[in-house]
């Protein structure tokens, strides 16, 4: 065979594998796209239940807990992904979530009482709260370093979209129909393309299945001219000599101890508590709430959907420059600049009366800070949770990641009317302005520079990080042999035992 017609196979075989990201992507991020129709089912379905022709009857309060209880259901699920994903990995957990999240959706639209309707809808929650986590990591794994920003902010485009195309489709064919549609034909179509979709490499590994079976996959992901064996030791040395297959969820919490772990745990940590506490994610889920205040509408609904479309672009714009930017830019972007337009927010809102004639200030000041929510740190915390995690308690880690973000959800839902009538729309916005700068000051001297790094050299740094600290405070011994041969002095050096 000649060398070009060898390059030309190499191009195909690389070509290929890029072609399985993107499908795998698209398949995994139906997932995220029924997470958004859950989420705006609560508005179409608040509307319509309560018109004057509406077929079913249901207390207020049997609606407000229709609507809220898939919450409980993604805690809930978030915290079972910790155990299922571990055993059966992210593609088979989405082929036996996918069908039971149909299920959900089937049995709203056919629901004809409270009860069936909240079963419904608390078993679709559940199950989307299950899958989150394992599509996350997983795309994270399989993606190429320099696609994998693109690919894991594709997901959240997807997902916003969803949002739009909920209030869409309920808006024309009604809340019953929009179930069938929106909410089951993604899980279908999810279900059938990871029934050809093979486990991560590094899970397989993980697991201790055979290495032909992880280098299978390596092919299938990355085309069949890539350089398996490397990739596999690259694997196995970031797993470390200590790893268990079949470790406890003790065990796992147990590894936190060792600062390589523990780090970047707490790095997705903080991300979290910065996406639900900046203002930005607040200002989104209650925007027809904000609107009342913002100027510039007298239909506050008109103003949240323009919302949503100012978030569906700047998902799309942080896709294209996710890889030509640095992580930390990008965050820092938003800290600054969605600083400043919380600031502007809290003082037109304190002194909103001596300001009536300047009500574009509230407007664009909500539009910046909704902007650049979605172009820093709502794509940022997806892309960093599937990059940061160590290797060899990702899948356990992502489960509990989750959990605390949906628990940090719950809080600000719960707490947001309490707290506007405790210190009023300034004030909450004049917190979100400090949120801002402090997500500023994390992501110039605490988030480190993932862009353009293999999973395992992301992993490599916290352990050269961990081994420099420890250096520091590990006393160094230095024995001294006679005089007459100071030239032979030995110098012994424990440096930090390999985990």
């Amino acid at each position: 065979m000649t060398l070009s017609s060898k390059n030309a196979v190499r191009g195909h075989g690389r070509r290929r594998g890029l072609l399985m990201q993107v499908v795998t992507t698209l398949a995994l991020a139906m997932n995220h796209l029924v997470m958004g129709v859950s989420v705006a089912f609560a508005g179409v379905f608040t509307e319509q239940i309560t018109s004057a022709d509406a077929g079913l009857q249901l207390s207020v309060s049997q609606i407000s807990w229709i609507c809220s209880i898939t919450s409980v259901g993604n805690m809930l699920g978030y915290l079972i992904s910790s155990y299922v994903n571990p055993m059966y990995g992210a593609i088979r957990v989405c082929q036996i979530c996918a069908p039971l999240v149909a299920g959900g959706y089937l049995m709203v639209a056919l629901g004809n009482n409270f009860w069936v309707l909240l079963a419904g809808r608390l078993l679709l929650g559940l199950f989307n709260g299950v899958t989150t986590g394992p599509t996350n990591t997983h795309v994270g794994e399989i993606a190429s370093a320099n696609l994998r920003g693109f690919l894991t902010s594709s997901m959240i485009t997807i997902g916003v979209s969803g949002i739009t195309c909920t209030y869409l489709t309920g808006w024309l064919l009604g809340w019953r129909q929009m179930c069938l549609v929106m909410g089951i034909s993604p899980m279908v179509f999810m279900f059938v393309i990871t029934l050809m979709l093979p486990r991560s490499p590094r899970w397989l590994i993980v697991k201790g299945h055979p290495a032909e079976e992880a280098a299978r996959s390596l092919k299938f992901y990355f085309g069949d001219d890539f350089n398996v064996d490397s990739e596999l030791k690259g694997i196995r040395e970031s797993l470390g000599d200590g790893h268990k297959h079949d470790a406890t969820l003790v065990q796992v919490l147990g590894r936190l101890r060792h600062r390589h772990n523990l780090v970047p745990f707490l790095l997705v940590l903080a991300l979290y508590v910065f996406f639900v506490f900046s203002g930005g994610f607040t200002t989104t889920t209650f925007a027809p709430v904000i609107f009342k205040d913002v100027g510039g509408f007298s239909n506050p609904y008109m103003g949240s959907i323009l919302v949503g479309v100012v978030r569906v672009v700047a998902t799309i714009m942080c896709s294209v420059v996710m890889n030509r930017l640095h992580r930390r830019t990008l965050l820092m972007v938003n800290g600054a600049v969605g600083g400043a337009g919380c600031l502007v927010a809290g003082c037109y809102f304190f002194y909103r009366e001596q300001l009536s004639d300047h009500a574009w200030l509230s407007l664009t000041s909500v539009l910046v800070i909704v902007f650049f929510m979605s172009l820093g740190i709502s794509p940022l915390k997806s892309v960093l949770f599937g990059e940061l995690l160590p290797n060899s308690i990702r899948s356990e880690l992502g489960g509990i990641c989750l959990a605390f973000f949906g628990t940090s959800n719950f809080l600000m839902v719960y707490t947001f009317p309490l707290v506007l009538q405790t210190v009023g729309m300034s004030g909450i916005y004049w917190f979100f302005t400090l949120m801002h700068f402090l997500m500023l000051a994390f992501s110039l001297f605490c988030l480190p520079d993932t862009n353009g790094k293999s999973i395992e050299e992301i992993q490599k740094m916290f352990l050269k990080n961990a081994a420099s600290s420890a250096s520091k405070h590990r006393p160094v011994c230095v024995v001294e042999e006679p005089k007459e041969r100071l030239t032979d002095v030995k110098v012994h050096f424990e440096g930090p035992k390999a985990e």
